[in-house]
């Protein structure tokens, strides 16, 4: 009884082995490599099936055998692929082409609308290739207004009653505010590259958001908007096939401008998929084109903020393409008693289009800011500012610029020095003594009293006197020397290390060092305690060394050192 028992469970375990399920997964995607959603996978001849998700990417277990799979999706021409699964499993990546006309005929048969919003967005699908092609590529001029506030600037404190200057600008010094004019070429996601030929000075630019074109392309008629900066999930556009399904589509408004029809579209999501943005989206009749857009991101895709949204316009430019004209970023996020909002508008002019760039044109470097872009003065501000400031931005500019020439003075500067040169028992006993001269760009340190005589160092006691050297030009060129040296009393023997340090080009941190060294040394270190302080475990280290590094290319550094 037994052994039929042993004999049936073996036969049950050959059975389980034989029929285990192996995995076929891979990815689905247009032409221009953009995956595809909701996307149908199914085994032919069976009932069963999948769909791929928001990046395109479809599984299925099936046992090993011969299978038809089906790819097919509304829009795109449906492919028969055979497979043959053995127990490694498959992987399958396909390629769907697009069948426009197929797409619009099944909707006729499906189902008739009285709301002619899917239609719409649906021609809209059907136009976007041409409507992108237009352009080719392309370089304009973008001028960028980030301003960001902090609710601890509106926390009540308790000022003077007096009219002072921080009284009168409490609320700007917790508000920030950049300004940034740059010139981009533009040929796709992978070939860009920018230059900011303007730059504010400004405190800080933590937290403002879009301060380059590289932060983020917002292109709804891009399949998927992959935004890493706000939203680690790519999120779906609703001007695409899959769209059409993740979506709900309802006519807002209709009106007339001139012999156009406009259209208003409500967009919500369904239920099929989360990576998705609610909003309008306003669309002109006949060209199919988008020329506002206005939408929010799903809160639980946004790590960093609480509500995220960007509103678009777009214009007919040069009689040839359509592009975005302005963009607008409203932002906010709440962590504690803390809420920071923000706003950044972007705007876009001077385009050249269907420009030929050279192949070398676009390389690693897709940034970049010369010196010059951050001492723009007034005036070329506002000839290149095309978003009009408000009352209380101008005054923050004007209270900023108060605020940098009042530092900047020399009488602030020398009252700066002599208070870091002032000596206190503190700076002498526990912090060291720093000697400053703003005007040389120099600064010396010197240990605390204390560190000059070490009663127990190996050897016997030493006598120190450590101190740092170091030396900023106005052409940021800079160098420092390093000094640890001590006398040994017992030995009278003089150890420590001397190195030297040279920034000789700043813009392609090129440097050299030096370094003299005599000190004890451990042979075995990482040894026990007890082992690592026996004397058979030191050794007396005679060293010199000399260190170069220098840019070879864009980005391509070359280290040298000699010991």
């Amino acid at each position: 009884m037994i052994q039929y028992r042993i004999f049936l469970i073996l036969v049950l375990v050959v059975v389980s082995l034989k029929s285990e399920a192996q995995k076929v997964y891979g990815k689905v995607t247009n032409t221009k490599m953009e995956p595809l959603a909701f996307v149908s996978v199914e085994v032919k001849g069976r009932n069963s099936g999948t769909m791929s998700n928001e990046e395109g990417n479809y599984s299925l277990n099936l046992e090993e055998g011969k299978y038809d799979l089906v790819f097919s999706m509304v829009g795109y021409e449906s492919q028969l692929v055979p497979l043959v699964i053995d127990k490694n499993g498959t992987v399958k990546n396909i390629i769907l082409e697009e069948d426009a006309l197929n797409a619009l005929s099944t909707v006729v048969i499906k189902k008739k609308m009285k709301d002619p919003a899917e239609e719409i967005i649906r021609n809209v699908i059907r136009h976007k290739n041409e409507i992108m092609a237009a352009s080719g590529a392309y370089s304009c001029t973008l001028y960028i207004k980030a301003i960001q506030e902090d609710s601890l600037s509106a926390e009540k404190s308790k000022w003077n009653k007096k009219d002072t200057i921080e009284d009168v600008n409490k609320d700007l010094r917790q508000m920030q505010m950049a300004e940034i004019a740059l010139h981009l070429d533009y040929e796709s996601l992978d070939r860009m590259k920018e230059e900011r030929i303007g730059v504010t000075k400004v405190r800080r630019f933590s937290g403002l958001f879009y301060l380059s074109a590289t932060d983020g392309d917002f292109n709804f008629y891009n399949n998927l908007l992959k935004v890493p900066s706000v939203s680690e999930i790519p999120i779906l556009s609703p001007v695409s096939y899959s769209g059409l399904i993740a979506y709900k589509f309802k006519t807002k408004e209709i009106r007339k401008e001139g012999a156009r029809k406009i259209y208003v579209i409500s967009v919500k999501p369904g239920r099929l998929s989360n990576a998705t943005v609610e909003g309008e989206i306003t669309i002109e009749d006949s060209s199919w084109v988008i020329l506002h857009t206005k939408f929010s991101f799903p809160k639980y895709h946004l790590p960093e903020y609480d509500f995220f949204e960007v509103e678009q316009d777009y214009q007919f430019v040069n009689n040839e393409a359509w592009m975005i004209s302005r963009q607008q970023f409203t932002y906010f996020s709440k962590a504690g008693k803390r809420k920071v909002s923000g706003r950044t508008t972007v705007s876009y002019k001077d385009f050249e289009l269907n420009k030929i760039f050279d192949k070398k044109h676009f390389g690693v470097e897709v940034s970049a800011t010369e010196q010059f872009a951050y001492e723009r003065d007034s005036a070329f501000w506002q000839t290149v500012r095309t978003e009009p400031l408000s009352q209380k931005e101008i005054r923050y500019i004007r209270y900023k610029d108060s605020i940098y020439a009042a530092t900047h003075t020399r009488e602030y500067l020398d009252s700066v020095d002599r208070i870091i040169n002032k000596i206190t028992w503190k700076k002498v006993v526990f912090q060291g003594i720093t000697y400053s001269n703003h005007e040389r760009g120099s600064n010396w340190y010197f240990g605390t009293l204390p560190s000059i005589f070490q009663p127990f160092q190996f050897g016997g006691s030493r006598l120190g006197l450590f101190f740092n050297y170091s030396k900023m030009y106005k052409s940021k060129k800079y160098i420092s020397l390093w000094n640890n040296l001590s006398y040994g009393i017992r030995n009278q023997d003089v150890n420590g290390t001397i190195r030297f340090s040279k920034l000789y080009n700043p813009f392609k941190r090129s440097y050299y060092n030096i370094t003299l060294e005599r000190n004890f040394e451990f042979i075995f270190q990482g040894d026990a305690w007890i082992n690592m302080l026996k004397r058979s475990n030191y050794y007396l280290k005679n060293g010199i060394g000399i260190g170069h590094n220098f840019e070879v290319a864009n980005g391509l550094y070359l280290f040298t050192d000699m010991n």
